[in-house]
């Protein structure tokens, strides 16, 4: 715990942000900008410094526009201590999503060195949590367990504008004694400065967006670099694998494990017209080599349902039933889980009769109503509706987003599903 004597008087200081570097306040602004931008959602930061004292107790930043507050504390060395990262989930509260605390049990240890101690915690509303323990920070070992946090402390008030106080004074955040902010007197702030890396200093977080170069995965001759290959991949022409009946337009995408009765839940679900669209793979070879032997090998970048030829202007993530975007974190996604390495599309109103059929055929060793490739796709029709379910090969298990393209119209063109181990590898190969 940080221990702060009682009736400890604060200042509050504007701007963009905090320069830890230089230990100062980005482009300062007046109480009455603040106010403004706090009203209109958007961003800017509160300094929250003792006084008589150089170095801020703590930092806010606020974006409510990303329903989004986060919290700094830092120690008499200016070192950051703890980090909260609340969001706005309800009208007047706001979620604990993530906690996180250093501790530097050397004095020369640098501003979250990876040699402190270090814990952290991630939380949802549904329960779902987990706790990591760094004892030796980055570098050494880690403990992941349950949080013993206690339910009643995953939500906060949501802070009225100028009242900081009580927000940095809330026990979830390490702090011991009692805060009192005073009333601001000159729109001064500490040692500002004119610059900083970014436009303020801070941002949001940002979740996981399409690579901007999603599409050239399916350009025929599109060149990557591969961070675990020396040569430089070529895309090859898109193959097309088989087609896909969808007679109500409903696209799910899910692993087709869970589809029969017990495992079904709520499928990811896109909304495409109804028809026949071809389904389709892209990829690249390499020359491989092990134990001395050379080979051609081939790797599967994604497979897509390609609804229109239309180019595509924009990409969008889709999103699961019941997920919520404002609580991802940088760089992170929502997609479908995967258990056994395979995903499938399927028309949504036939998912349950159709994964029956599928799952029958694969656990007896075949099936007269299952038609398989040699190249790891299969497909099953149910003759009823003329609806089908189209299987493919993934990279593993885990969880994968699905990525939408539009036209400018924000008409779907296409619904993408990438092997994320190896597109991430990759990076367009610039001339």
């Amino acid at each position: 715990m940080i221990e702060v004597h009682s009736d400890v008087l604060v200042e509050a200081f504007y701007g963009d942000g905090w320069d830890s570097s230089n230990r100062s306040t980005v482009r300062p602004i007046s109480r009455e900008e603040a106010d403004r931008r706090d009203a209109a959602g958007e961003p800017y930061a509160v300094v929250l410094a003792a006084l008589g004292q150089e170095l801020p107790v703590g930092v806010l930043h606020v974006a409510w526009a990303e329903h989004y507050l986060g919290l700094w504390r830092f120690d008499a060395l200016g070192r950051r201590v703890f980090e909260a990262d609340l969001r706005r989930l309800e009208p007047g509260r706001l979620f604990l999503r993530h906690l996180a605390e250093w501790r530097y049990e050397q004095q020369d240890l640098p501003d979250l060195s990876d040699e402190a101690w270090r814990r952290t915690i991630d939380l949802y509303p549904d329960g779902k949590n987990s706790q990591g323990l760094y004892p030796r920070g980055r570098l050494g070992g880690s403990t992941h367990t349950l949080v013993d946090l206690p339910r009643d402390l995953w939500w906060l008030p949501v802070p009225e504008f100028g009242r900081w106080e009580h927000l940095l004074a809330a026990p979830q955040f390490g702090l011991q004694g009692t805060i009192r902010l005073v009333e601001e007197t000159a729109d001064i702030a500490l040692r500002p400065t004119t610059g900083a890396a970014e436009p303020f200093g801070w941002r949001p977080p940002v979740p996981a967006a399409a690579a901007p170069w999603l599409g050239e995965l399916f350009t025929p001759g599109f060149k990557f670099t591969h961070r675990h290959r020396s040569e430089p991949l070529i895309i090859e022409p898109v193959r097309t694998v088989t087609d896909i009946v969808l007679p109500t337009g409903q696209l799910a995408v899910c692993d087709p494990s869970y589809l029969p009765d017990g495992h079904e839940g709520d499928p990811l679900v896109i909304e495409v017209p109804p028809g026949v669209y071809p389904v389709q793979e892209t990829g690249a070879g390499y020359e491989d080599e092990m134990f001395g032997d050379r080979f051609t090998a081939r790797d599967t970048y994604a497979v897509r349902l390609l609804v229109s030829e239309k180019p595509t202007a924009s990409w969008t993530m889709a999103i699961p039933p019941g997920e919520d975007v404002r609580l991802l974190r940088d760089g992170q996604y929502l997609g479908f889980d995967v258990d056994s390495a395979t995903g499938c599309f399927v028309d949504s109103t036939a998912r349950t009769e159709l994964g029956r059929r599928y799952m029958r055929a694969l656990t007896s060793g075949g099936g007269e109503d299952v038609h398989d490739t040699d190249d790891g796709y299969s497909k099953v029709t149910d003759d009823a509706t003329g609806a089908e379910l189209v299987t493919f090969m993934l990279g593993g298990d885990g969880v994968y987003p699905v990525w939408v393209g539009r036209d400018d119209t924000g008409e779907v063109t296409t619904v993408i599903v990438a092997n994320s181990f190896e597109v991430g590898c990759l990076k367009p190969l610039t001339p």
